[in-house]
């Protein structure tokens, strides 16, 4: 039977709204997504390609996040490998693992200590590793301690394979006479050496250490005021060893002091630096100063704890005040108000010029001698 045309748009409206309430009713599945995060334990080790240990991180808790391949640690602690051999072990606050270890984030307080019988450490509050590479990026609060030294800049790069950390933005070089653990605490007072450079390089296994100029040191000298003005010494660069103390400035080198009475300087082409000892050489083209009077000499050296001042090699030393000059081979002396030098010529002889000054006080009269008495015959 055919239906009439408005029974067919009935028909058709009805089917329709069932077919609509159907779909409404009907159950979608849907696919549950998987927790992204899971909590357990942390434990990461890479091989170099001999098969050797390269680095481990471990942390007793961390969360995973499965989709993003990454991995949030709570106090991680670690080894980095030189040659198979333990060389640091490290720690953190916190850690952050993308890609099963390609790149790791420590932040909080991170400590590097280097293994060995010398306390040494290198520590910041955010470092980005990159393990593939040996790098580990350090752009806050980078620092170096050795028992003498702290090494301090605004960022720092260290190269695992090289052992060197790379100091830029700033920094500075503070050295302390007390030895001081920097695991256990932090050094006593203020340094007594205060450096200022360009760049650093160091290397913390050995202590070897080049920086870049200019080169800006700064002394105080022990029991002085506050307000007394500091030592200043200036050079091009800086080549030494914080582990034996010793130092190498580049020309030209220039020292002052300026609470000394009078003024005190020195320059020479080249200065090196014997922190242990409290001694300053300059090898070559020798010249201080000191209210006045001059030294000039091939070499000589200054000991800043007892004052004592050596020189050799074509001595001239001046005095303005007694218009004295001295010329030989070897002086030895001491600096200061009641210091006194000898200067001497092994197989020759000492030439030594100086004028004395007139006497201010009027000559005595002299008597007049009495007349002889005439020869009587």
């Amino acid at each position: 039977m055919t239906l009439p045309l408005p029974a067919r748009r009935w028909r058709l409206s009805a089917l329709l709204v069932l077919l609509l309430t159907g779909c409404g009713r009907s159950d979608v599945a849907r696919e549950t997504a998987p927790t992204p995060f899971v909590f357990r334990s942390l434990d990461l080790r890479q091989q170099d390609v001999f098969g050797r240990p390269n680095w481990e991180l471990t942390s007793p808790e961390a969360r995973y996040d499965l989709r993003r391949r990454v991995a949030r640690a709570l106090q991680p602690r670690g080894v980095i490998y030189s040659d198979g051999k333990p060389a640091y072990r490290v720690e953190a606050s916190t850690g952050t693992v993308i890609n099963d270890g390609a790149v790791i984030l420590l932040e909080g307080r991170i400590r590097l200590q280097r293994l060995g019988k010398e306390p040494v450490m290198i520590q910041g509050s955010r470092v980005r590793w990159l393990p593939s590479r040996n790098l580990m990026e350090i752009d806050r609060h980078p620092e170096g301690f050795d028992p003498h030294t702290r090494l301090s800049a605004e960022r720092a790069t260290f190269r695992l394979d090289k052992d060197t950390l790379e100091l830029q933005g700033k920094p500075q070089l503070q050295r302390w006479a007390q030895a001081f653990d920097p695991f256990r605490a932090n050094p006593v007072g203020a340094p007594q050496i205060l450096v200022t450079v360009a760049s650093v390089l160091w290397q913390p296994g050995s202590g070897a250490l080049t920086a870049r100029g200019p080169v800006l040191g700064e002394r105080r000298p022990p029991g002085s005021a506050s307000n007394r003005p500091l030592q200043t010494l200036t050079a091009t660069s800086l080549v030494g060893n914080t582990r034996t103390q010793l130092f190498n400035l580049g020309p030209p080198v220039l020292f002052s002091d300026p609470a000394v009475a009078g003024g005190a300087s020195a320059r020479g082409k080249a200065l090196q630096v014997d922190a242990g000892q409290h001694l300053v050489r300059i090898p070559s083209g020798c010249f201080l100063q000191q209210d006045g009077a001059s030294l000039e000499a091939r070499s000589c050296s200054w000991n800043w704890q007892t004052q004592a001042v050596t020189a050799d090699g074509s001595v001239l030393l001046q005095r303005p005040a007694s218009r004295q000059l001295t010329r030989g081979s070897v002086l030895r002396g001491q600096l200061g108000n009641k210091g006194a030098v000898v200067v001497t010529n092994p197989g020759g002889r000492v030439f030594s010029q100086f004028q004395v000054p007139p006497s201010t006080t009027p000559p005595r009269p002299v008597a007049p001698r009495p007349k002889p008495e005439p020869i009587r015959l």
